[in-house]
């Protein structure tokens, strides 16, 4: 109970934002337009306090997960019912247009800009994501091995796209769960084509099976357990195990795992010397674990305003690039719901973003707010997508479709919404509890 409640504040600080400052976009624009806004809620459901000012309402209800704003006159009035210079409808298409809108560009500029300050703080990533994908570690339980891949290997493609850092390669293998795809290896200055089947995790999401040869640094120490009572520090790097190299994460837990109760030889170098530590593993249902967590060496990633802005672009512009990318996969059928993430998962990453600090959480904001701006652009009622599609398709013509019509479609716009939402969800909880 103690931990739901702990997870509860991130998680509405997350959506909370993400939701307010979109509405807000909304808010904005009519105002602009003279277009009247209602209510501007903080929070939806009941009423618990506000004030009215200028013919709206500015209340606070009881659910804190976002908000919402209320315009005067977005549906059609009814017969001979007088005309209100401040209706929704009393206003050209152009208008209309820029008041749905805006509440994606306002998500957009919250990601832009809270990835502009993330970059401006320094921003902590693995530092072998931008190197060549040169491999270090072929895992014996993958079909990497059976496709013939070795450690030295350069990749060069897959699926029949370059790839030039391991950041490329991941993402284009976690986007192909269960498929076999070509890939192109440089090895001795030979170009080597073969096939490679991706395994898939399970949340539906391609394992690589390949690794990059990083050096191992302890990245975090569990209290009480042996790797803190031999004395271990986060930032050490673990050299070798009973005397073999430890190159690579996979190595590490493979040379524990598979010593439970068996004296290990640990050389660690730590601020330029090195030590050694002898650690034995705790038996854990029949595998060796120490208490730490083995990690690869990481980048602080720092810039001025300007090239930090140029960055978050950048970023924000790849990004938008995956999620259409991950769309078009789902209706290929490459990949299925599971991947996607819902409402738990949200819950999870809001709290776990929130332990690691401040820099995490907003990142997670961030790319929430992106996430939410580019799905409220699809062109499906009542999204403000279908909104815009719909005063596009009437722009075009140059009439209004019959208000049956778009209450017609409106609804099954609205019925599609459910059902994806409601598969998300499904799958979203049974991969959280049932897995």
């Amino acid at each position: 109970m103690i931990q739901f409640v702990e997870g509860l504040l991130p998680f509405i600080g997350v959506l909370g934002t993400v939701v307010l400052f979109h509405e807000f976009g909304h808010y904005l624009a009519a105002k602009f337009f003279g277009i009247t806004v209602e209510v501007f809620s903080v929070g939806f459901g009941p009423r618990l306090a506000g004030f009215v000012t200028r013919g709206t309402e500015y209340r606070l209800s009881w659910i804190p997960l976002g908000g919402y704003v209320k315009l005067r006159g977005e549906s059609a009035p009814e017969e001979d019912a007088p005309a209100d210079p401040g209706d929704m409808l009393a206003h050209p298409r152009w208008q209309r247009f820029v008041v749905f809108v805006m509440g994606a560009v306002f998500n957009l500029i919250t990601a832009v800009g809270l990835t502009t300050i993330i970059f401006m703080q320094g921003v902590q990533e693995f530092a072998y994501l931008y190197e060549e994908p040169v491999v270090g570690e072929v895992d014996p339980d993958s079909p990497a091995l059976a496709a013939g891949i070795q450690p030295g290997d350069r990749i060069l493609s897959f699926d029949g796209k370059p790839v030039a850092t391991w950041k490329d390669l991941h993402i284009a293998m976690m986007l192909s769960p269960r498929q076999t795809r070509p890939v192109v290896l440089e090895r001795g200055g030979e170009r080597i084509e073969t096939r490679l089947a991706i395994e898939a995790t399970a949340n539906d999401v391609g394992r690589p099976g390949v690794f990059p040869e990083t050096g191992v640094l302890v990245g975090g120490l569990q209290p009480g357990w042996p790797a803190e009572q031999a004395g271990l520090e986060k930032g050490d790097r673990i050299v070798s195990i009973d005397g073999a190299p430890m190159s690579t994460v996979g190595r590490v837990y493979q040379a524990i795992q598979s010593a439970p109760g068996r004296p290990l030889r640990f050389a660690i170098e730590r601020r330029g010397g090195v030590f050694e530590a002898t650690i034995v593993p705790r038996d854990e249902a029949g595998k060796g674990r120490i208490g730490f967590v083995p990690t690869p060496p990481s980048v602080t990633r720092s810039y001025p305003f300007l090239e930090a802005a140029r960055q978050s672009v950048r970023q924000n512009i790849e990004s938008i690039g995956l999620v259409f990318e991950t769309f078009r996969k789902l209706i290929r059928r490459e990949l299925s719901f599971r991947a996607f993430s819902g409402p738990v998962d949200l819950y999870r990453f809001s709290g776990e973003a929130a332990e690691e600090g401040l820099v995490p959480f907003l990142q997670l904001i961030a790319f929430v707010s992106l996430q939410l701006g580019i799905i409220n652009l699809f062109p499906i009622p009542p999204l403000d997508g279908g909104h815009l599609f719909t005063l596009a398709i009437e722009g075009l013509i140059r009439r209004d479709l019959s208000t049956g019509f778009k209450e017609r479609v409106m609804q099954a716009g609205f019925v599609l919404l459910l059902v994806f939402m409601a598969t998300i969800i499904y799958f979203d909880v049974t991969k959280n509890f049932f897995n």
